[in-house]
């Protein structure tokens, strides 16, 4: 299916829902403004995915967002810590543990450590939003780019339990379950939850007795308590604890320099490889707790929140290369502890009258501590005819962070609204690093210490101006200056570089939106249009060609991205649901002139004394198009408790540019997948079967594409679980 097509499918079905009759679309709320409010009031532009709808189209994990919501990207990383979102073109990719996130990730109203935090299942969640643009202002205190904010299910009034159950090719297992009710009748109430997921590994070894690789296996378990103190005061106690224990992301070989160590001891290579020839693996462990309070206090018409939350994130990662297959390996070991300390303090009043407003106050503290430790056997890889090269890397950062905030809603006119929002961040960040080597070895990077401290105070604003055009479409226009706080160096060059902190990073981004419903509630219609400008990009890169690998921080200049997003839903008949997201989406740098070169790239390609001019250049893992259509059809069987339905999803990318430096081997192709589901489902609600199809076209697909020259890959493509047909069966069941 091309663009043409698929925008064309996309406007017959919008129009051919005026001469059908259907019923209504329900409600969607969301509280992307700090306020439980319906998705059509809210002016900002917001995915949003319910727990029910991510079960239906079973996905699982973070990275499936990206399928339902387009403009989405997620990178893995090499480990739990190196995860990172990429939206509307912009996300943090770096190295560097003591850089934030461009795009936030909070979940029940909590900013997490990293995305190591972000929820490793999707089992008991309510809802999923994205937020797009920046949204510090009301989220934390950073979240440049936009913001993934996860709501999981609350303790519920009535007595209720239930499990699911999927499997699928691989071995896919994934199992939820839960329990929920009160505990004291009309005082206290209660919900515990638990998943575990596992999978076979998607990269097959060919190395006698090695490891296949990019498995799947973790687990967890939620536990929430809501107390009915007085009429006006509850409080929700949770404690989450989620594991994972996985043989991570790999990627297989794609193209390799001839001759070089890849080439000859590296394995299968090809465009799409999934094998490996490896004599060890890529090990990598997440140990999480998080625990919340959040006490509500009703003053007369004014809402008094408190949310205070304690993370703790222990992850190590042993990350392998793919080619050493003849004598002692590389060792590629990190231990991280993550600690962070957050409280929320805020005033919302009554939405009733001219003037509305949210003010808050916002304290944030977190530690890190990391050990990085590498050993490379020249001799083993055919760079020297003996030796090892090493490096050792510890550091410690510290992030402090207060803030005042506060959103100030005014009804103009009965169909006219202003909304002003504002931030004042006072940030302080250190770092404490040492970089050495191992006694008898040749240093990798030149031995050294830094110690420093900086602060930086700054403000991020917005203005919405809001227009009921009818009853059920609102169009609005906004400017928003964000704000992400500085970072600092702690990559094993760092004592070298001088560049001990990066500088804020900066955006400015203009829109118009539309929020609207047609056709007596039975169509819904909402759509922005956007540009973005970003001052000093926060991003990692590297050294072309040396060896060993030199990787530093930077600012990168000046990048802009600017698009169109649409998303619909409609009941076009009784049984019959049609919904449908695009995203338009074109990213660049426009002013980085002393951008590294990529792998190999000559004069004549521009690289000029190991830089090149990147400005006018796209931006990593931000495809131009990418658009998903859903379609439901319900069968009725009116002498049965349950009601047949078939479901599928087409979702489309453009092809991508995965590389930072824009090197023309790390373009990911353009690709389409196409999801069945078929199953019954009971009319009380009670259970779900179905049995499903994930790629049923078979497309292959990168997920990413990476290199390292130095030992000469040039490309290596990492795949998700359905860069193939896979198949399997779920069942949902409810008491």
């Amino acid at each position: 299916m091309n663009r043409r097509i698929a925008l064309q499918l996309y406007a017959v079905c919008l129009f051919s829902a005026a001469s059908l009759q259907a019923q209504q679309l329900e409600e969607v709320l969301v509280t992307a403004t700090k306020r439980t409010e319906s998705l059509q009031d809210v002016p900002i532009s917001v995915a949003v995915v319910s727990g029910a709808e991510l079960e239906k189209r079973n996905k699982t994990q973070i990275a499936d967002i990206s399928r339902v919501v387009p403009g989405f990207t997620f990178s893995s990383g090499t480990s739990d810590a190196g995860r990172n979102i990429i939206l509307r073109g912009v996300g943090t990719q770096s190295f560097s543990r003591s850089v934030e996130q461009s795009v936030g990730t909070v979940i029940d109203g909590v900013a997490s450590t990293s995305l190591s935090g972000s929820l490793l299942d999707f089992s008991d969640v309510e809802r999923v939003e994205v937020l797009r643009g920046p949204q510090g202002m009301l989220f934390g205190k950073n979240a440049s780019a936009g913001l993934l904010s996860i709501t999981t299910r609350a303790p519920t009034e009535e007595p209720g339990a239930g499990f699911g159950i999927r499997y699928g090719s691989e071995s896919l297992l994934n199992l939820n379950g839960f329990v929920s009710g009160p505990i004291v009748e009309g005082k206290l109430l209660g919900r515990i939850s638990a998943f575990s997921n596992s999978q076979d590994p998607l990269l097959d070894n060919k190395y006698p007795g090695g490891d296949g690789l990019n498995d799947r296996d973790d687990w967890g378990t939620r536990v929430k308590l809501r107390w009915f103190a007085t009429e006006n005061l509850d409080a929700m106690l949770s404690y989450t604890h989620n594991e994972r224990d996985h043989k991570c992301c790999q990627g297989a070989l794609r193209v390799v320099v001839p001759g070089s160590v890849s080439d000859t001891e590296g394995g299968p290579v090809g465009d799409e490889v999934d094998e490996i020839l490896d004599n060890d693996t890529a090990e990598g462990t997440t140990d999480q707790d998080i625990a919340s309070l959040e006490i509500n206090y009703m003053m007369g018409d004014f809402l008094l929140t408190s949310i205070s939350a304690y993370t703790e994130d222990d992850i190590f990662g042993a990350f392998r290369s793919d080619l050493y297959t003849r004598t002692a390996l590389p060792l590629n070991d990190s231990w991280e502890d993550y600690e962070q300390f957050t409280q929320e303090l805020r005033l919302t009043s009554s939405t009733e009258g001219a003037l509305s407003y949210v003010a808050g106050l916002y304290y944030y503290d977190q530690d890190i501590d990391r050990s990085f430790e590498r050993v490379i056997d020249l001799y083993g890889i055919g760079l020297a005819p003996a030796g090892q090269l090493s490096v050792l890397n510890d550091h410690t950062n510290t992030s402090e962070s207060f803030a005042v905030f506060g959103q100030l809603n005014l009804d103009i006119t009965d169909t006219t609204r202003l909304l002003l929002g504002a931030r004042y961040n006072d940030d302080e960040i250190s770092i404490d690093q040492t970089v050495g080597f191992i006694e008898g070895t040749l240093p990798e990077a030149p031995p050294g210490s830094i110690k420093g401290k900086t602060d930086d105070q700054a403000w991020s604003w917005r203005v919405i101006g809001e227009l009921d055009i009818t009853d059920d479409t609102m169009v609005y226009a906004s400017v928003a200056r964000g704000y992400k706080g500085p970072g600092s160096n702690s990559l094993t060059s760092g004592p070298s570089t001088g560049d001990v902190f990066v500088d804020p990073e900066i955006p400015t981004n203009y829109e118009l939106g539309i929020k609207s419903e047609w056709w007596d509630n039975r169509l819904r219609l909402n759509g922005a249009i956007y540009y973005t400008e970003f001052e000093d990009f926060q991003a990692s890169t590297q050294v072309p060609n040396a060896f060993p690998p030199i990787f530093f921080l930077t600012n990168a200049g000046e990048l802009e991205t600017e698009g169109v997003e649409m998303e619909f839903t409609a009941q076009l008949t009784e049984n019959l649901a049609l919904s449908g997201s695009v995203a338009y989406t074109d990213a660049i740098f426009s002013d980085w002139e002393d951008a590294p070169c990529y792998s190999g790239q000559t004069e004549a390609q521009g690289c000029v004394n190991e830089t090149q001019d990147l400005s006018g250049a796209d931006m990593p893992s931000s495809p131009d198009w990418a658009y998903n259509l859903n379609a439901d059809y319900y069968i009725p069987f009116a002498s049965r408790p349950f009601t047949g339905f078939a479901s599928a999803t087409w979702y489309w990318r453009d092809e991508v540019q995965f590389s930072t430096t824009n090197d023309p081997l790390h373009v990911g192709d353009s690709y389409g997948t196409l999801d069945l589901s078929f199953g019954i489902a009971a009319n009380d609600g009670r259970y779900t079967v179905q049995v499903f199809m994930l790629n049923a076209l078979d497309d292959f697909y990168e997920a990413d594409i990476e290199g390292q020259s130095v030992v000469g890959i040039l490309a290596a493509h990492a795949m998700a679980y359905d860069y193939k047909r896979r198949y399997g069966m779920a069942l949902q069941m409810a008491f």
